[in-house]
């Protein structure tokens, strides 16, 4: 099945390129991405990818009294190609992961989705904290952020959605979709349960099987304070990600390099990516896209 990844970004540039690179490796099909008034190159990133054909992009304003995610959901849905078979709405800090080796995402969803009245499936976060980095580094985020909370966190109750986009309506929040019709599983295939004092988008279990979430929630100090803590959030007015948010998340229980074992193929399509970028025609008053090879040389040969 055709698989597609629908996000809103903001301000997103350190870590954009290798999101795109991961899940391209991991045979994600395409993006759907709302920028939502980038100012650090995230958006002329976006634009060049999408002359690629790799990446649909639009761009998504504040909204007087709204927060932005929910309308660029609804407006990705609208928009949705007729040949996307399915649509994960995951953020830019959110990474897909397969759970065995010999695990794929195509493989995986179509074993999920091959029963026709399926038309949407939660997957639960693993909430991955900062290794104990207080600044920002060189390498990979799957790479420098490798230590995570047991499966038994609170947290990872929340989950995120694939949906089918001909058979959801809308989303009640970033986590849960409205169906036209259909059921709504779990990563093992049964009905979803959501969790009876919670409700939507927290589900009843923790179900890591087959495919989850790596959700690197805070990374290294110095990265949420400049980056979540300052951009907010983009679906709830007025909330404030500050120390007790971080102190929370900031969990480094267990190990966990199954992400990190991705990173040689995630390298190499982040150079093709950047070369396949440098190599498009300049456009008459474009930014020029040269700090992009700077940002992956360390990786080229």
């Amino acid at each position: 099945m055709k698989l597609y990844i629908a996000a809103i970004i903001k301000d997103e540039l350190s870590g954009l390129l290798e999101w795109i690179a991961y899940h391209r490796v991991l045979g994600v099909a395409g993006f759907i991405i709302a920028d939502n008034g980038s100012r650090d190159g995230s958006g002329e990133l976006l634009y060049s990818l999408a002359r690629l054909g790799i990446v649909t992009t639009f761009e998504q304003p504040d909204i007087i009294n709204q927060k932005p995610q929910l309308p660029a959901y609804e407006k990705i849905l609208r928009s949705c190609p007729r040949e996307v078979d399915l649509l994960a709405f995951i953020d830019a800090d959110e990474f897909l992961l397969p759970l065995t080796s010999d695990c794929n995402l195509g493989d995986f969803f179509s074993s999920r989705f091959k029963d026709e009245s399926v038309s949407a499936m939660a997957l639960n976060w693993s909430n991955f904290g900062s290794n104990g980095e207080l600044f920002a580094e060189e390498g990979l985020v799957t790479e420098r952020f490798t230590r995570r909370a047991p499966q038994a966190f609170n947290v990872h109750h929340n989950f995120k959605s694939v949906v089918k986009p001909n058979r959801t309506n809308r989303f009640h929040n970033p986590h849960f979709a409205d169906l036209r019709y259909g059921r709504y599983v779990d990563a093992l295939g049964r009905d979803l349960v959501l969790h009876p004092k919670h409700g939507n988008g927290v589900s009843a279990e923790v179900i890591w099987n087959g495919v989850r979430v790596n959700h690197y929630a805070v990374k290294s100090l110095e990265e949420f304070l400049l980056g979540k803590h300052l951009r907010g959030s983009a679906a709830t007015a007025n909330r404030v990600k500050h120390k007790a948010y971080f102190k929370a998340h900031d969990r480094n229980d267990e190990s966990c390099l199954l992400a990190a074992a991705l990173a040689p193929k995630v390298k190499a399509e982040m150079v093709r990516l950047t070369e396949l970028i440098e190599a498009l025609p300049v456009e008459e008053n474009k930014p020029a896209t040269s700090w992009l090879s700077q940002k992956v040389k360390k990786w080229r040969g």
